[in-house]
Formats: structure tokens, C-alpha cells, sequence
């Protein structure tokens, strides 16, 4: 698991992602997960990390860029292949590299994610998700539910909540946790 920063470096980033960053340090020196570090940007796509942490503003961010990354480029090669008869016997020769390439790459694929810090199960889907990702999401929603996902992530990040709320304000059982705006 990576922290999204803008570097790699402990010293970078705003006081919110030092705090997470710190909080996570802590569940992985427990043992209770294991936690790299800060991730970049670029780390997203190179397997740096199995699971990259952000917020939602930043994690929607970096998915929308991704997406038109990936429009940008299917685009592009279907222009190259298509400019005159030879690049199109070419796209005949590489089509089924090709289009192993754009279902490996169908952002569909991965739809739908999970919004921790709630009370419930909820789960976030694209806004153009047509039939097929819907369905991913709802693949992923049922996986959580059937697995308790909300009971796995409390149990694993409930040695953090003497660091999320004053000493006074711990309930005897569960998760404390407080806001600083």
C-alpha cells in the first residue's frame, strides 16, 4: 500500500497526508499492514504498489487523467493504423495484440470503489459507466459485503484511534475519530 504525495520524500506534503502517512507507518509497525511509503504520480501504472491511498478530490483527479490518457492513445493508434494501405495491413497483423492491449487497458474493468470512513458499505461508480462496468461495481460491491470489508479495514486500523481522538474522548469499545478544520 503507497500514500499518493507529491514525492517520495516523509517531509513532503500537506499536514493531512503527514498525519495519514504517520497513521499508516503505524498499522504497518504493528504488523497490521504493509505500508511502502509515498507514492508519486507515476507509480500508479508501474506496480510500485498493489493499492495506492488518496483522497477522493486526488483520487478522482488521477483517474480522470488516466482515462483521457488512455482515450488519448487508443485515438492515436487508431489514426496511425488508419493513414493509408500499408499501416492498415499492418493493424490487420497486429490486431490481436491490439486488442488484447485495449481489454487490458478498459478502464471498465475496474470499476467501481469502496469509500471507507462510513458507516456502511458504499461504493463509488463511474458517472459514464455504461452496463458493463456498472456491473464490475457491483461485482466489487457484493465481494466487499460478502467478505465484511467494513469489519476487516476496523479491525485492522482500530490501534490508530488513541492517535485520532483525545485521551477524555475514547469510547470504551470501536473507532474515535475527530475532524480539525
Amino acid at each position: 500500500m503507497g500514500l499518493l504525495n507529491i514525492g517520495e520524500e516523509v517531509i513532503k506534503g500537506s499536514e493531512v497526508i503527514k498525519k495519514a502517512a504517520e497513521l499508516l507507518r503505524s498499522a504497518a509497525n504493528s504488523g497490521e499492514l504493509n505500508f511502502y511509503g509515498n507514492v508519486e504520480g507515476n507509480d500508479i501504472f508501474k506496480g510500485t504498489v498493489d493499492i495506492v491511498v488518496c483522497d477522493g478530490f486526488i483520487g478522482n483527479v488521477a483517474l480522470k487523467a488516466s482515462e483521457g490518457i488512455a482515450s488519448m492513445i487508443v485515438g492515436a493508434l487508431k489514426a496511425e493504423f488508419s493513414r493509408h494501405i500499408f499501416t492498415k495491413m499492418a493493424a490487420l497483423i497486429a490486431y490481436p495484440v491490439l486488442k488484447a492491449f485495449m481489454q487490458r487497458m478498459d478502464y471498465r474493468r475496474y470499476n467501481g470503489a469502496a469509500l471507507l470512513g462510513l458507516r456502511g458499505l458504499v461504493f463509488k461508480s463511474h458517472g459514464s459507466a455504461d452496463a458493463m462496468a456498472f456491473e464490475q461495481a457491483l461485482i466489487r460491491a457484493y465481494d466487499a459485503a460478502r467478505n465484511n470489508l467494513l469489519d476487516r479495514v476496523r479491525i485492522r486500523i482500530a490501534h490508530a484511534a488513541p492517535l485520532l481522538a483525545p485521551a477524555d474522548a475514547q469510547p470504551k469499545t470501536g473507532i474515535a475519530a475527530t475532524t480539525h478544520r
